[in-house]
C-alpha cells in the first residue's frame, strides 16, 4: 500500500454509514435542543424550584412545575394528549430539570426523532429482494415509533395514579393528626410531604407540589384545584371537594379528613373484594386449559392403556 492510497470501506460499513450519519446527526440536535430549554427557564418555575430545594421538600426527584403552565401554552405538538398525559410528560421530564414550559415540545422531538430514525433503520436494513418490502417495512417501524412514546407515558400516569389512590388514605390521616396538633393547611402539606417520600415518592411530590403553589398562589382553592386536575382519579377529587368545603364553610378540617380517609379506605376494601370476587370466574379458562388435561391423563391413562393392550 502506497502512502496516498486509503484503505477500501467494506461494503457493510458502507451501507451502515447513512445510519450512522442520521444517528449522530439526531443525537447532536437533541443534545443542542436540551441545552437550549436548560438554559431557559421561567421567573416563576426557578423561584418554585428555589424555595423547594430551601425547604428541602422531594429532593431528589422534584418536579419543577412552572405555575403559569396550563393547556393554552401548549403549542401544536402537544394535539391529541390529553391533560393528564401532558402532566404526566411534565412529571416525567422535571426528573431531568426540564422546565414545564420546554416538556412538551422535548417529547415531540423525541417522538419525532425516534420515528424517523426507527423508520430509516428498518427501511435500510430490510432486504431489497421486493421492491416494496422496505418501505413497508420503514413505515411500518416509522408508525410504531412515533405511538410507543404515548403507550409509555400513559403506562407512567397509570402507575402514578394507583400510587396515589394507594397512599392517600395514610396521607389524610396524617394530615388530620397535624392539623389537629394545631399546625396550618400548609405547614401540615409540608410536613407529611416529607413523611412520604420513602413510602410513597408519587404522593409526596403531588402534596410538596400543593403545598409550594399554596404558598405563592393568591387563590388556595385554584392550588388545591390543581392537585384533582393532575391526578384525576375520583378518590382525589372527593377528597378536594371535602377539603375545599371545609375551608370555605369553616368546617372542623380534622374531622372532615378523618372521615375522607376512613371512607376511602372503605372503598379500596370494596375494590379488592370485588377483585377476589372475579378471582373463580378468571381461573376458569386456565384450569380448563392447563389443569383439567392433566387431572384427565393422570386418571384415565392406566385405562387406556389397559384396554389398548386388551384389544391387540
Amino acid at each position: 500500500m502506497t502512502a496516498h492510497q486509503w484503505p477500501e470501506i467494506p461494503g457493510t460499513m458502507q451501507s451502515m454509514l447513512p445510519v450512522m450519519s442520521l444517528a449522530a446527526l439526531i443525537g447532536g440536535g437533541l443534545m443542542l435542543f436540551l441545552w437550549g430549554i436548560r438554559m431557559s427557564g421561567s421567573l416563576p418555575a426557578r423561584r418554585l424550584a428555589l424555595m423547594r430545594e430551601e425547604t428541602g421538600l422531594a429532593r431528589g426527584n422534584s418536579a419543577r412545575y412552572s405555575p403559569d403552565w396550563n393547556e393554552a401554552s401548549a403549542g401544536w405538538y402537544a394535539n391529541g394528549l390529553s391533560n393528564e398525559e401532558r402532566w404526566q410528560i411534565v412529571r416525567s421530564f422535571a426528573k431531568l430539570h426540564v422546565p414545564a414550559s420546554s416538556s412538551l415540545a422535548l417529547f415531540a422531538a423525541i417522538r419525532f426523532s425516534l420515528s424517523l430514525g426507527s423508520g430509516a433503520i428498518a427501511y435500510l436494513a430490510t432486504p431489497s429482494g421486493t421492491p416494496l418490502l422496505p418501505l413497508i417495512a420503514g413505515a411500518a417501524s416509522a408508525i410504531a415509533g412515533w405511538v410507543l412514546p404515548i403507550f409509555g407515558i400513559a403506562f407512567q400516569l397509570r402507575q402514578h395514579r394507583k400510587s396515589v389512590g394507594t397512599g392517600l388514605p395514610d396521607a389524610l390521616e396524617l394530615l388530620a393528626i397535624c392539623v389537629g396538633a394545631g399546625l396550618s393547611l400548609e405547614a401540615a402539606l409540608q410536613r407529611v410531604s416529607s413523611e412520604l417520600k420513602l413510602t410513597s415518592p408519587a404522593l409526596s411530590d403531588e402534596l410538596a407540589l400543593t403545598w409550594a403553589e399554596i404558598s405563592i398562589s393568591p387563590s388556595r382553592d385554584k392550588a388545591i384545584a390543581n392537585l384533582a386536575e393532575r391526578v384525576n382519579i375520583p378518590a382525589v377529587r372527593s377528597v378536594i371537594g371535602t377539603l375545599s368545603q371545609s375551608l370555605r364553610f369553616g368546617t372542623p378540617l380534622a374531622r372532615s379528613l378523618r372521615t375522607a380517609a376512613s371512607e376511602m379506605r372503605n372503598q379500596q376494601m370494596i375494590e379488592l373484594e370485588e377483585k377476589a370476587n372475579r378471582l373463580p370466574a378468571l381461573m376458569t379458562v386456565p384450569v380448563m386449559l392447563f389443569i383439567m388435561p392433566t387431572i384427565f391423563l393422570i386418571v384415565g391413562g392406566p385405562a387406556a392403556i389397559k384396554l389398548v393392550d386388551m384389544f391387540r
